[in-house]
């Protein structure tokens, strides 16, 4: 029933605008969810503000990339799984090695240092109610067990696709070979992961925003297993994650499509206007620059356009400077920064008393 879900989510996905820019905003969402899982408070304006000036400061235009990364830490967790998700899409395998330089970017060290975690780490929830968990030891303990992972998530497998990576996931996990980059590492494989193996076309799942909201179930399910209970409790556990958080993206989806409908009414204007408008669904952080990129217009007409939403009340201006402006479509950053409630499956879950 997973892989179903995922199969509609793929179809509804190119029915947008610019699925590859709602691939943006699901991995931004996924950095955001990880970050938080991480322990680094953040949200998802913050998220697609930084990458957009990062975007900038490579072009050469605004604040320069050291300065904007000593302000927002938020750009290095960025950088670090952009580098992972240009890797793969440049055709680059995923591998030992591509975790292991994302992990050290997460880090602050050198990509190109070689070496696994050297100290004991462990899986502990936020609230703390959770006993810690330990995961493998460093040393040659670790550095055999992550080569022997990285070989087996090519191999061939009997379970289904979904429950493969379900494993994958959990020993991944459980290896955490940085340092403090576990749920990063782990958000970077499944969502590559449901595409090699051809699940999604496009990274289009952000699974760790579920993980992030069931935390304490999902540490009780890890730990049941460490503690030798059954496998099979996980995998049904990360498969209803999977969709349930594919559900929602499909609900996200449809709001995400009568949001674009009430704004195009909203803003009127010639037939730029309602193209530009159309594209904030998926890109609702933006500015002159990234229009004329985007859309091949000149800086003049970007400009008028801009002027225009900001008037009809579609676009705000994030920082009030005169020039290198940043625009924000707050009705679409609300859509994808809060969750959409699953419906209930039935009469009786919709009138259940609320969970303690």
């Amino acid at each position: 029933m997973a892989e179903h879900t995922l199969g509609e989510l793929n179809e509804r996905t190119r029915g947008l605008p610019d699925h590859a820019m709602f691939e943006l905003c699901t991995r931004l969402r996924e950095v955001q969810s990880a970050a938080e899982m991480a322990g680094t408070s953040a949200d998802f304006s913050e998220s697609w503000m930084t990458s957009l000036l990062l975007t900038r400061a490579a072009e050469g235009v605004g604040e320069p990339e050291e300065v904007l990364l000593e302000r927002a830490p938020m750009g290095r967790l960025l950088q670090a799984v952009e580098h992972g998700a240009q890797r793969l899409a440049g055709g680059g395998p995923f591998d030992a090695e591509l975790l292991c330089e994302v992990g050290r970017k997460l880090a602050g060290g050198d990509p190109a240092e070689p070496g696994l975690r050297t100290g004991q780490s462990w899986l502990a929830d936020r609230k703390g109610d959770q006993p810690r968990i330990l995961t493998v030891p460093p040393g040659a303990l670790l550095h055999s067990a992550f080569a022997q992972w990285s070989t087996w998530i090519d191999a061939p497998h009997s379970l289904p696709r979904v429950g493969k990576i379900s494993l994958g996931h959990l020993h991944l996990a459980l290896l955490d070979p940085h340092q403090g980059a576990g749920p990063y590492l782990t958000s970077i494989y499944d969502a590559s992961a449901m595409v090699r193996a051809g699940l999604l076309r496009d990274q289009v799942l952000a699974l760790s925003t579920w993980l992030d909201e069931h935390e304490q179930e999902y540490h009780a399910h890890i730990r049941a297993v460490v503690d030798g209970g059954p496998i099979e409790d996980w995998i049904l556990f990360f498969a209803g994650a999977v969709r349930a958080q594919a559900t929602e993206q499909l609900a996200l989806i449809d709001k995400l499509n009568a949001l674009r409908r009430s704004l195009v009414a909203q803003a009127k204007g010639s037939p730029t206007v309602q193209r530009v408008v159309s594209g904030l669904i998926t890109a609702p952080v933006t500015s002159n620059r990234a229009l004329e990129t985007v859309y091949g217009m000149a800086n003049r007409t970007a400009t008028q356009v801009t002027r225009h939403l900001v008037q009809v009340g579609i676009l705000e201006i994030v920082d009030g400077k005169s020039y290198n402006k940043v625009f924000v479509c707050q009705p679409v950053l609300d859509l994808y920064a809060l969750q959409v409630p699953l419906a209930p499956e039935s009469d009786r879950d919709a009138f259940a008393p609320p969970a303690d």
